[in-house]
């Protein structure tokens, strides 16, 4: 009996030595789930900026669907198109060396 309970102890440490080697420096490891994690918070972020300019993006296509207007200050403003008697102005940015 005691010969049993030797071995079956010698068997226990050995499967909790290999079980832990797994976990800590196997294929799957518990620093690999940590950088998974980050990563995976990286990538969470990064879906709910664009999920909010994807509501930005919707609201303005329903705005120009709905209003002319909205189309117009569009052209104006990030086209710069002009009506044909109108005259376009440009002022050029200076940078300041200080």
């Amino acid at each position: 009996m005691n010969k049993f309970y030797y071995l079956f102890l010698a068997a226990l440490l050995l499967i909790i030595f290999f079980l832990l080697n797994s976990i800590f420096f196997g294929e799957n490891n518990y620093s690999k789930r940590n950088s998974l994690l980050e990563e995976s918070n990286a990538h969470q972020n990064t879906n709910d900026s664009l999920r909010k300019e994807n509501e930005i993006l919707e609201f303005e296509i329903k705005n120009a669907q709905d209003s002319n207007d909205h189309i117009e200050n569009f052209a104006r403003e990030n086209l710069n198109l002009t009506y044909p008697d109108e005259e376009f102005i440009s002022f050029k940015d200076e940078e300041k060396d200080e």
